[in-house]
């Protein structure tokens, strides 16, 4: 394969956006390594599965929003490499099947070694992560997308990283997972803020439709706000390190991010970025919070 094609899967695959399924991951590996369990063999394995799975639902994503025409040469919703015919919208549904397929088989490998939770977890997030836009269920098309990013994304992948290590489930676990979740979530919801002309001239419905542009607004506002509330009430009841509230060195990136969407000016053209400025963030916090639990342990 020549270089420049592999830029442009590396373009369709969308890498920016791992992070939200790469933090929890280590987040629920980290929390179980603090308990004296750590696996790394295991812990590279769900690594590698996530990011399979997470990259097989960005094609079929692209995939199906180009076949739904919600993805058009206007709108700035998926990578482009189909709209502007780098790749063919067969070769993006095979490779993003390949790349599901193979990343639950990791899953069921995990299973095996690990226990039948791994394999229930695991044919939830395929399941979730087809049905996103996939036939016949196209959640995002009805305004299901955001609450099924906050699951998978949230509590699904950070319970299920801590199970394959510590064999257990843990009120804690769910806890630490839904400050990163809802700041994933606050990825999608600013793609479908800024996509709202165009998702509603392809005939869909996206929470931001349905709740209008100003509560959506509010919302992605709500989402980062409460990220780091949670941070400070997981603190105060000692869930989490004191060090913990060491996130708040983040705020001044989440500042940018609401700055550039409630821009007096701001368009669509304005916000274009506002997704990969989430997902910076959303790094940014989550890796704060991985070295604030971690760190202690290793002082000690």
């Amino acid at each position: 394969m020549s270089d420049s094609k592999l830029k442009i899967w590396f373009r369709a695959i969308r890498p920016f956006s791992f992070t939200g399924s790469i933090i929890p991951v280590v987040l629920g590996a980290i929390l179980a390594l603090k308990q004296n369990e750590f696996h790394i063999g295991y812990f590279i394995l769900s690594l590698i599965g996530i990011v399979m799975l997470h990259a097989g639902v960005n094609l079929l994503s692209d995939y199906d929003d180009f076949k739904n025409k919600v993805d058009t040469l206007e709108s700035s919703g998926s990578s482009g490499v189909i709209i502007e015919k780098l790749l063919s919208p067969n070769e993006i549904l095979k490779v993003g099947k390949l790349l599901l397929i193979s990343g639950f088989s990791i899953a069921l490998f995990l299973s095996y070694n690990r226990g039948w939770i791994i394999l229930l977890f695991g044919i939830i997030g395929a399941f979730g992560g087809y049905s996103y836009t996939g036939k016949p269920f196209a959640l995002k098309y009805k305004g299901l997308g955001a609450p099924l990013v906050f699951v998978l994304f949230g509590p699904l992948l950070v319970i299920g990283s801590y199970y394959v290590q510590a064999q257990a489930i843990t009120f804690a676990a769910l806890l630490v997972s839904i400050p990163v979740g809802l700041l994933t979530t606050a990825i999608l919801h600013a793609n479908d803020i800024r996509d709202i002309i165009y998702d509603k001239k392809a005939g869909i419905k996206t929470l931001s439709i349905i709740i209008g542009k100003s509560n959506a607004e509010k919302v992605y506002c709500g989402l980062i706000i409460c990220s780091y509330a949670l941070v400070f009430i997981m603190a105060f009841y000692k869930i989490i390190p004191y060090w913990s509230l060491a996130c708040l060195i983040t705020v001044p990136e989440a500042v940018k991010c609401l700055i550039k969407l409630f821009k007096k000016e701001n368009n669509n053209s304005d916000i274009i970025i506002l997704d990969k400025m989430t997902a910076k963030l959303h790094a940014q916090f989550g890796s704060v919070l991985i070295l604030s639990i971690l760190l202690p342990s290793i002082i000690k």
